[in-house]
């Protein structure tokens, strides 16, 4: 009977593989509104919504051109409907690539607990990371695979459990087991 119900959950569930994008909870509103997509934590119209996926993935990969099937948790965290179409990818001005790298540089200060990381690490070992991502009535769940460094997540200074930016028509629930 449970294989049962674990199958069903899976049959639902969607494969994520920048599940680390939670980490960076405490700085995406203000990240938005640096980047001009947002005002008064709303996004100033839906080409800032649908760019704002992008940004994200930036922060995850490096990359600014990513296929639409990589970024169904992005299309929760920017309150998309999954169905949504995208490009693959936007021009980011460098400007932006270094307001970028600034937060990521700020998150891994915020974080002596993994030392001295570089940027490129930070992403490898944090922010790329498979998860499985499920809609429920009145909520999304994600649940991010665990790596045998995780336990370094308990001294992690981000609150990351309960996601609910002001443009997401429900919260999102993660889980990260260490």
């Amino acid at each position: 009977m449970e294989d049962n119900i674990k199958q069903d959950l899976l049959k639902d569930a969607i494969a994520v593989r920048n599940a680390g994008i939670v980490l960076l909870n405490n700085y995406v509103l203000i990240l938005f509104e640096r980047l001009g997509l947002t005002e008064d934590r709303r996004f100033l119209n839906s080409e800032n919504q649908l760019a704002a996926v992008h940004y994200l993935q930036y922060l995850v990969t490096g990359q600014n051109h990513t296929e639409e099937s990589f970024l169904s948790l992005n299309k929760v965290l920017c309150g998309i409907s999954l169905s949504q179409s995208l490009k693959t990818g936007i021009e980011i001005s460098s400007e932006h690539q270094n307001l970028m790298d600034s937060l990521l540089h700020a998150a891994i200060n915020a974080w002596p607990a993994i030392g001295n990381s570089l940027v490129d690490g930070f992403r490898g070992n944090w922010l790329v990371r498979d998860g499985m991502l499920t809609e429920k009535e009145d909520k999304w769940e994600l649940v991010v695979e665990k790596r045998p460094y995780d336990l370094l997540i308990n001294k992690s200074p981000f609150s990351f459990s309960v996601i609910k930016y002001p443009w997401m028509d429900k919260p999102l629930y993660v889980t990260w087991p260490y």
